[in-house]
């Protein structure tokens, strides 16, 4: 996984009649650990609407700003040096119980 970044999947429920009028679906966005993860279950899921009564769209988005990890994934801020010298980086690491 790349440093503090993960990435949302949104879905959208277009009308077949009226392909332009879609509005958000009832299930909320998922989180992932990466964007390729994202992309593949994105597929899967709009194989199951293959009339386009279903859109939707992956984005990149930093987890630890928005609060949003995945599943089982923890921050972990890591500080090298000390006083004005100190240098931290942001991690998301999966987490086991």
């Amino acid at each position: 996984m790349d440093l503090a970044t993960s990435a949302v999947m949104v879905l959208l429920s277009c009308n077949p009649g009226a392909p332009s009028v879609c509005k958000p679906s009832d299930m909320p966005p998922t989180t992932f650990a990466s964007l390729d993860e994202c992309q593949l279950a994105l597929a899967a899921r709009l194989a199951g609407a293959p009339d386009g009564e279903m859109v939707g769209r992956c984005r990149s988005v930093d987890p630890s700003a928005t609060a949003s990890l995945p599943a089982g994934y923890r921050t972990v801020v890591v500080t090298r040096g000390k006083g004005a010298d100190a240098v931290s980086s942001r991690y998301i690491v999966l987490h086991k119980d």
